[in-house]
């Protein structure tokens, strides 16, 4: 026989053999997924993992079983670290998954590595133009970074590519409230909500529906969560501060307190005409018993209004 002869024999003898490798690998790593997913499906967390662990190993480039190893460490170990590194794992693998940059993206966000999750929430949208929540976390990181306009634009486009889902739910929220029935709008508020977290006018509304059953400190949760995403209105930061003095908590009424005069500073510090303010302050120092302070807020609140008429 041929040295070339010989060559060729041994060549194609081991890409056979490898071929045979490589497919016995895929169906034991196919094997050990499907075990997997019985096992996460009934919370045997611990050996799903194992199992994942072992259809990494029968397969590398296997990027489903990173994806659900990043899921039950972050779902049910409530372990950002592990969970980010099996993501982004399986991104090496596959780079093509929006709805894994976008987790990414969330998880950076919670890091506060705000450069890295810009770039996993832009590639979201690059790959699927209408993941909301990517629109989401971007509004809350160019907030953070007090870039207000290009967070402005997001919340217009998340407005756009929701509005269809969410004006059905909003006229049927509105017709509940109308009516009185405050629970039905509740549900029908929270249901927009979940479909469009970028919209200023549902954040207002839950918090007026929590406030007519006197839920106060529901009402406070509500619109700090809308804060987030509308840091610079004026009109969210003293309804706040409203909400927040108006909150008698048996315990803690001093930090109730401190956070309504925050609240009117930072809308005075935004708009120094917010008359408002000054006038809520009046009565925050009226309650406190401070008559400097009182006062002084009270000549302020004249002073706005002689400006208002100018």
């Amino acid at each position: 026989m041929s040295i070339q002869k010989f060559l060729a024999t041994g060549f194609f003898i081991v890409t056979i053999a490898y071929a045979h490798i490589q497919t016995y690998a895929q169906t034991e790593a196919s094997h050990y997924y499907k075990r997997a997913l019985v096992q996460y499906k009934y919370q045997m967390y611990n050996y799903a993992v194992e199992s994942l662990e072992l259809t990494l190993s029968s397969d590398p480039k296997h990027f489903e079983a990173a994806n659900l190893l990043a899921n039950i460490y972050l779902e049910h170990y409530n372990d950002r670290v592990r969970a980010l590194q099996y993501f982004e794992k399986s991104l090496a693998i596959n780079d093509n998954q929006p709805a894994i940059h976008l987790e990414v993206g969330k998880l950076y966000y919670f890091f506060s590595e705000y450069s890295k999750a810009i770039s996993h929430l832009q590639k979201a949208l690059a790959q699927k133009n209408d993941m909301v929540y990517a629109h989401y976390y971007l509004v809350c990181i160019y907030n953070l970074q007090k870039n207000y306009e290009t967070a402005v634009r997001h919340i217009a486009l998340c407005n756009e590519i929701t509005l269809k889902q969410t004006q059905p739910e909003m006229a049927k929220a509105h017709a509940a409230k109308q009516e009185n029935a405050i629970d039905a709008a509740l549900a029908h508020y929270t249901k927009v909500l979940e479909i469009n977290p970028l919209s200023r006018q549902v954040y207002v509304e839950l918090a007026q529906c929590y406030r007519i059953q006197k839920k106060i400190d529901k009402a406070i949760k509500i619109l700090e969560d809308c804060k987030v995403v509308f840091p610079v209105d004026t009109d969210v930061l003293l309804t706040l501060a409203h909400f927040y003095f108006e909150y008698k908590h048996p315990k803690r009424r001093a930090y109730f307190i401190n956070q309504a005069i925050a609240l009117c500073k930072a809308a005075i510090a935004i708009d120094s005409s917010r008359c408002e303010a000054y006038s809520l302050l009046f009565e925050i120092y009226k309650e406190l018993g401070d008559v400097f302070l009182r006062d002084e807020q009270a000549s302020k609140y004249n002073a706005c209004l002689e400006g208002s008429k100018q």
